[in-house]
C-alpha cells in the first residue's frame, strides 16, 4: 500500500518532488563541501607543525575557522529542514483529511519518514559526496597557487570518517525534517489542518520602527512588502541569517586580509627596503660572531653594492644576519641562487630574497581569497537557495494573498512593485546587521595594527565586496521573478484561490 502511495505521490507532483530532491542535493552537497574543506584545513596544519617540529595547539584562528564552519554546517542542515518543511507544509490539508478518515499520528509519521528517504535521501547523499569531491578540487587550486610558499607536502584527501559524518548529517536531518510535519499536525485540529494548511502568519507583535517609516512614508509597494515579510518573519529567519553571515563573513574576511596585506608590507618589505635585498640568516650565530671570511666572500659577488650585520627588530632572537644589498634584480636572482647552493643542506642557515619573498606573498594572498570567494559563496548559496524554497514552495500561499491584493484593488504592477520590494529588502536587512557588526569589527582591528586609516580606506575592496552584494541581490530577485511567473500566471487560477 506504502509503495503505491509513493508511486502515485511522485506521478501527480512532480514538480514538487523533483524540487524537494533538487534542494536536498544542493544543500548535501554544500555541506560536503564544508565538511571536507574543514577537514583538510585541519589536516594541513598538522602537517605544517609536524614539518617545523611543533606542538599543534588552538589558537584564535583556529576556533574563529572552527565557529564559522560550525554556523556552516547547521546553516545548511537548517535549510535541509526548512525545504522539507515548505514542500510538507503544502500537504498539511492531505495529511488532515488523511487523519479525518482514520490514519494516526504514527502511521502519518511513517508515511512522512518513508517519504522523505525515499524522495530525498538517495539525492542528499549523492549531494555529500559531489560536495567533498569539490572540497578537492578547491584545495587542490589553492596549493596550486600557494605552492612556491610552502616548504612542506601538503596534505590532499578525504578521511572515511569525514564523508561517514556527512552521509550521516545529511541522513539524519532528512529524516528529522520529514517528521517535523507530523508533530505541527498532531497540534493542531483535524479541521484547522484542512481548511487553513500551515500558512505561519505572525502579527501578533506591534510593527516596528522601521515597518512604520515604510508604510508611511515609501510608496504602497513597498509598504506591502515590508507587512508580507513581517508577517512571514519565522519562515525567512534562516534565509536572513544565512545572508547576514554570509556578508558579514565575506567583509570581514576580506578586510581582515587587506588589512594583514598592508600590515606585512608596512612591518615587512617597507621595513627592509634600502636595508637588505638578500639576507642570510644564521641561527643563533649571534653569540658566535660574524664569519669573516662568509663578509669577504659574499663582498666580493658580482653585483653586490654593499654588506651589513645585524637586525634591530630581531635583536633579541639570538640570530645572526648579513644583510646584501645589490645594485639590479638580475643580480639579486644571481646572489640567491649561489647563497641557496653553498647553503644547501645546512639547516641553520637561512637565505632569503626581498622580492622572491614578495611573489610568495601575493601567492599566498591569492590562495587565502580564493578560498573566501568560495566560502562565502557557499555562505550566499545557503541564504538564497533558502530564499528560492520559500518563495517557489508557497505558491499557493502567495497566490491566495495576491488574489484578495487584485480583490482590494491593487494592480497587478503594484503586486510585481511588491514582489520587487521584497527581494530587495530580503538582502537589505541582513546587509545591514553585517554592516553593523563589521564596522565594530573592523574599527578594533584597525586600531590593533600598525596600518593607518588613510592606508586602510584607500585599500578597502569596495568593489569586491559591492559586486559580491549585487550577485546576492540579483539571486533574490531571480527567485521573486520565477516565483512571480507562477503567482501571476493567469487571471483564472487567481479567480480560483480568491473563491
Amino acid at each position: 500500500m506504502l509503495r503505491s502511495y509513493l508511486a502515485s505521490y511522485v506521478r501527480h507532483n512532480r514538480g514538487s518532488v523533483t524540487s524537494l530532491a533538487v534542494i536536498s542535493f544542493v544543500a548535501s552537497a554544500l555541506l560536503g563541501l564544508v565538511i571536507g574543506v574543514s577537514q583538510m584545513v585541519v589536516d594541513d596544519y598538522l602537517a605544517r607543525m609536524d614539518y617545523l617540529g611543533e606542538v599543534p595547539n588552538i589558537t584564535g584562528s583556529t576556533v574563529a575557522f572552527g565557529a564559522v564552519t560550525a554556523i556552516s554546517a547547521a546553516s545548511l542542515v537548517l535549510m535541509l529542514k526548512s525545504a522539507f518543511g515548505v514542500s510538507m507544509s503544502m500537504r498539511i490539508r492531505q495529511l488532515g483529511i488523511l487523519k479525518s478518515i482514520g490514519a494516526s499520528d504514527a502511521q502519518v509519521r511513517h508515511l512522512l519518514l518513508a517519504e522523505g528517504c525515499s524522495l530525498s535521501l538517495p539525492a542528499a547523499c549523492l549531494g555529500v559526496l559531489v560536495g567533498m569531491g569539490l572540497s578537492l578540487a578547491l584545495v587542490a587550486a589553492i596549493i596550486a597557487l600557494t605552492a612556491e610558499s610552502r616548504a612542506y607536502e601538503p596534505v590532499i584527501g578525504l578521511s572515511p570518517s569525514a564523508v561517514l559524518t556527512g552521509l550521516l548529517v545529511a541522513t539524519a536531518t532528512i529524516a528529522a525534517s520529514a517528521l517535523l510535519p507530523a508533530r505541527r499536525l498532531g497540534r493542531i485540529s483535524v479541521l484547522k489542518a484542512i481548511f487553513e494548511g500551515d500558512d505561519e502568519l505572525s502579527t501578533g507583535r506591534r510593527p516596528g520602527p522601521l515597518f512604520r517609516a515604510l508604510t508611511r512614508r515609501l510608496g504602497v509597494e513597498a509598504s506591502l512588502a515590508a507587512q508580507s515579510l513581517r508577517a512571514r518573519r519565522r519562515t525567512m529567519r534562516a534565509a536572513n541569517a544565512s545572508i547576514a553571515l554570509a556578508v558579514l563573513a565575506f567583509v570581514t574576511l576580506m578586510n581582515v586580509e587587506t588589512l594583514s596585506r598592508l600590515s606585512t608590507q608596512v612591518t615587512y618589505f617597507e621595513r627592509y627596503d634600502g636595508v637588505w635585498d638578500v639576507r642570510v640568516s644564521v641561527t643563533d650565530g649571534a653569540t658566535a660572531g660574524a664569519d669573516e671570511t662568509l663578509l669577504e666572500e659574499l663582498r666580493a659577488m658580482d653585483g653586490v653594492a654593499s654588506v651589513t650585520l645585524g637586525d634591530e627588530y630581531k635583536a633579541e632572537s639570538g640570530d645572526l644576519f648579513y644583510n646584501v644589498l645589490v645594485d639590479s634584480p638580475a643580480a639579486e636572482a644571481e646572489v640567491t641562487q649561489a647563497l641557496e647552493t653553498k647553503f644547501a643542506g645546512d639547516k641553520s642557515v637561512e637565505v632569503l630574497s626581498l622580492s622572491a619573498e614578495a611573489e610568495r606573498d601575493a601567492s599566498a594572498r591569492a590562495g587565502l581569497r580564493l578560498f573566501v570567494d568560495v566560502f562565502a559563496a557557499v555562505l550566499a548559496c545557503i541564504g538564497v537557495s533558502d530564499v528560492f524554497a520559500s518563495v517557489l514552495g508557497r505558491i499557493p500561499e502567495r497566490r491566495r494573498e495576491v488574489s484578495q491584493l487584485l480583490a482590494a484593488g491593487i494592480t497587478r504592477k503594484q503586486v510585481r512593485g511588491m514582489l520587487a520590494s521584497e527581494a530587495t529588502l530580503i538582502v537589505a536587512r541582513p546587509l545591514a546587521w553585517a554592516a553593523v557588526l563589521n564596522a565594530v569589527l573592523t574599527v578594533l582591528a584597525v586600531e590593533a595594527s600598525p596600518v593607518t586609516w588613510e592606508a586602510f580606506l584607500a585599500n578597502m575592496p569596495l568593489a569586491h565586496i559591492a559586486t559580491f552584494v549585487l550577485a546576492c541581490w540579483l539571486l533574490v530577485l531571480l527567485a521573486y521573478r520565477l516565483g512571480e511567473r507562477k503567482i501571476l500566471r493567469d487571471n483564472g487560477a487567481l479567480a480560483v484561490d480568491l473563491a
